[in-house]
């Protein structure tokens, strides 16, 4: 009877597992829609003031109702040029998304 739980409850988790992931997918598919342009003040040889950062993406989403912790907002390094990025978001061990990020210049 033990072996018969246990096997009951190991299907409910991989099920639970498997709905979590489902979630997370959608949710990448939301933010893969989206763009993020992000206008900044550039200075000589058009080099942006400043930088976006993980903060500045999660911010973004947050504006969009997406709840998303900063950590993890996969940003190598602060983005300090113009031009379209890629921003990649891990949501989930097994899910990423990606995020068209096109730094401009403002006004």
């Amino acid at each position: 009877s033990n072996k018969a739980m246990i096997a009951k409850e190991r299907k409910a988790h991989l099920t639970r597992l498997a709905k979590e992931k489902a979630e997370y997918e959608e949710l990448a598919q939301r933010i893969g829609a989206l763009r993020f342009v992000a206008p900044r003040k550039v200075g000589e040889n058009d080099a942006p003031y400043g930088s976006i950062t993980s903060g500045d993406v999660a911010e973004f989403l947050r504006g969009k109702g997406i709840e998303i912790d900063k950590r993890k907002v996969l940003v190598d390094e602060a983005i300090k040029n113009l031009g379209e990025h890629e921003v990649k978001i891990k949501l989930h061990p097994e899910v990423l998304a990606s995020l068209r990020l096109l730094v401009t210049k403002e006004g």
